[in-house]
């Protein structure tokens, strides 16, 4: 009986050590991730990507420290940040709008919905502020985001997305772009087609 004991709390605190030791490397690997957008900013020459970095990252801090406890967020939110850095800005646009529509407590909603928003225009910038004759329309979309007034955005990620110089990377990129921000649309091509006048409601 004195054996079974000791065996069951050797486990248990061979358990114990483990998930610790996890949530250690989590923490580790999540901050390491808000020191690569740092850094990536500061390196970039690009002073809105910097000050757009600092936003995200101390957004993504409090964000982080407020889901504790809920790993599955947790979990999405470094997605996200892991393929905003890993340049994959249409699954980190996914991963935010995923975060944003999670189950979670007021707060923590508000929180999301503004790190997606301020991810979202880290991407925008990172990818369209070099497209030609774009500059004016990805301003615009990166201080919508900013200010949390993704509508005022729409008219400009129209614009944007049908920019005759993108790449097809940077397609990708408007296309989850359309499919994150503008609602009602349910084929990007007919929005694009048909402009704000194929938003249901749009202008009336």
């Amino acid at each position: 009986m004195k054996t079974l004991t000791t065996t069951l709390l050797r486990s248990a605190l061979v358990v114990a050590f483990i998930t610790g030791w996890a949530q250690d490397c989590a923490a580790q690997s999540f901050a390491d991730l808000l020191g690569q957008i740092t850094t990536a900013g500061k390196t970039s020459g690009d002073s809105t990507l910097n000050s757009l970095g600092g936003t995200l990252t101390s957004k993504a801090q409090s964000l982080n420290s407020s889901l504790a406890g809920n790993a599955g967020a947790q979990g999405l939110l470094q997605g996200a940040l892991s393929s905003l850095m890993g340049g994959n800005g249409v699954s980190a646009l996914g991963a935010f709008g995923k975060l944003s529509a999670a189950k979670l407590t007021p707060e923590q909603t508000k929180l999301a919905k503004e790190v997606g928003n301020v991810g979202s225009a880290y991407i925008v910038q990172k990818n369209f502020s070099s497209l030609e004759g774009a500059q004016g329309d990805v301003a615009q979309i990166v201080n919508s985001l900013r200010k949390g007034t993704p509508t005022a955005a729409i008219p400009s990620i129209q614009n944007v997305a049908q920019n005759a110089k993108l790449t097809p990377a940077q397609k990708e990129v408007a296309t989850s772009l359309v499919n994150q921000y503008v609602p009602g649309v349910k084929k990007v091509s007919d929005f694009l087609g048909g402009g704000l006048k194929s938003l249901p409601g749009f202008g009336k």
